[in-house]
């Protein structure tokens, strides 16, 4: 591990003051009285990008693009009962899956099956302790993995091949005190979790022949990792990124080995709020938002560089709803104040 100064894959990005080619709409809410409570995920499902939320009292909603024209669906519920945490979204064989925890603690997918949406339950881990969040989704050599972190720190693995499959991955040293997901990723080592310790320090964890493996990656130049942001590929190498304490934004990327690098923040702006990583065309950005509400992107096209991305007609965003790139177009969704959900590509 080492930390890096300006290289051509990860420079300290410099800003620049510009809306950059995006532009923002408002789709409402699911209808009248229903607002949605949490994020549960975007994915391309059918054709159509989908976005995912839950309402309070447990149904899981999608905002769909059908045509030229976003409309909403009320997806329900299981027989289980009510929803409660969101554990993101999965293809699985060309078929989206949203993966969801009932009050039970129980996990549900529900799934496209040719046109239509069905639920079905994938059970517990063998374990007492109560599942928790979420800590990421990935696809890799065709197999589609979710990780999610029980109430003890202990990272499950839920993968399907031919069928789902629980795995217990365990935790690093010092984990019982807490673990923060960052998010999953395909790694020279396959799928791998990204997670932060209390001391802000970065792990990562796969499955080799079977058995855990737990690797430290350390933090950036002895600074703490203070805030979670996402992961991406860009040009097939692996970058997590995070934000410090003093609010700049790093990449810990993979080529041979790890390295760090500072991206930093744009100028006279405090960064507040990850809505995570996207692919723009040929490049590739983190979203996040100021304090006052402004959204940038730190974009990578052959350097990084920040732009801004304006801000919705209602002001800050309180809830980030996920990014998908679809169709060569990139969304990044969000939830005012208000309730409404808003697209900004």
């Amino acid at each position: 591990m080492n930390d890096q100064s300006p290289d051509p894959n990860t420079p300290t990005a410099e800003s620049v003051d510009s809306a950059n080619g995006f532009s923002w709409d408002n789709l409402g809410s699911p209808g009248a009285g229903v607002q949605l409570a949490a994020w549960a995920g975007t994915i391309m499902a059918g054709g159509n990008p989908n976005v995912l939320g839950l309402d309070p009292k447990g149904n899981l909603w999608s905002c769909w693009l059908n045509g030229s024209a976003w409309q909403w669906t009320n997806l329900g519920q299981p027989a289980g009962g009510p929803l409660a945490r969101p554990m993101g979204t999965v293809d699985v064989n060309g078929a989206a899956n949203v993966l969801v925890l009932d009050q039970k603690g129980i996990l549900w997918t529900c799934w496209l099956n040719g046109s239509a949406w069905q639920w079905d339950s994938l059970n517990q881990p063998p374990t007492t302790t109560r599942l928790f969040t979420h800590a990421g989704t990935v696809v890799n050599n065709g197999v589609a993995t979710a990780y999610i972190l029980d109430e003890k720190s202990i990272l499950w693995q839920c993968a399907h091949t031919n069928g789902w499959q629980w795995t217990n991955l365990g935790q690093p040293t010092g984990g019982d005190m807490g673990l923060t997901p960052v998010a999953a990723l395909a790694t020279q080592n396959g799928s791998s979790a990204f997670l932060l310790d209390p001391v802000g320090t970065l792990w990562a964890c796969w499955l080799n022949q079977g058995a855990p493996v737990w690797s430290t990656l350390s933090q950036p130049s002895g600074l703490q990792a203070a805030q979670p942001v996402g992961a991406i590929a860009v040009k097939n190498q692996p970058n997590v990124f995070t934000l410090d304490t003093k609010g700049s934004l790093w990449t810990c990327w993979q080529s041979t080995t790890w390295q760090w690098a500072n991206l930093g923040q744009p100028a006279g702006a405090s960064l507040f709020m990850a809505l995570g990583t996207v692919k723009v065309r040929d490049n590739y950005a983190v979203v996040l938002q100021d304090d006052n509400g402004m959204l940038w992107n730190c974009m990578y096209g052959g350097g990084w560089q920040w732009n801004k991305m304006g801000q919705s007609g209602n002001g800050s965003l309180v809830v980030s709803m996920g990014t998908l790139y679809a169709d060569s177009e990139s969304y990044v969704f969000g939830l005012d104040a208000f309730g409404n959900l808003w697209s900004c590509n």
